[in-house]
């Protein structure tokens, strides 16, 4: 289940934000959407600076929703949930028991993840424990993103994420 559809179900103003986040604490990601998506809008990156941010952003969220740009969409959807979201991230990877390493600014990663959890309602388990703390849909992004990570796509978590009504976008 690939991250680029996600743009097309949020709204304008959580787009804005995770452009942001970016733009404040990782300068090379937001500096390559401005090369990378400049093509696409038919203009100068210089020319793409120049636009007021909520209207470039608008712009962005549009072309990600476009397949060819999956890797982009995917990079600034991780980096807004581990920067704006990592409490959320250590909920779910806790209740998997990967206890994720931490960095000096206090973000988690994991170097390998396990093999799907061994079975469906265990995961289901873990959606019912994450969602008494958080909303839904940010719920919903985080899965979907986390799915797409090298190494994980487990088949429950994307039978779970079309099944359960309280997850769609």
């Amino acid at each position: 289940m690939p991250t680029h559809p996600i743009w097309a179900s949020i709204d304008a103003e959580t787009a804005h934000q995770i452009f942001l986040t970016a733009q404040e604490s990782q300068k090379k990601l937001y500096r390559s959407a401005v090369e990378g998506l400049a093509k696409h809008m038919g203009l100068r990156p210089n020319r793409v600076l120049e636009l007021p941010k909520v209207e470039r952003h608008a712009a962005w969220q549009r072309l990600l929703t476009h397949p060819q740009l999956e890797p982009l969409s995917f990079n600034f959807l991780c980096h807004w949930l581990i920067t704006a979201h990592a409490a959320l991230l250590a909920a779910w990877l806790d209740d998997h028991r990967l206890r994720p390493g931490r960095f000096p600014d206090g973000h988690g990663v994991v170097q390998d993840f396990p093999a799907e959890p061994p079975t469906k309602a265990a995961l289901q388990k873990a959606l019912e424990t994450v969602l008494k703390s958080y909303d839904a849909k940010l719920v919903s992004i985080y899965l979907r993103t986390f799915n797409e990570i090298d190494g994980v796509a487990w088949d429950d978590l994307d039978a779970i994420l079309a099944e359960d009504a309280r997850l769609k976008l």
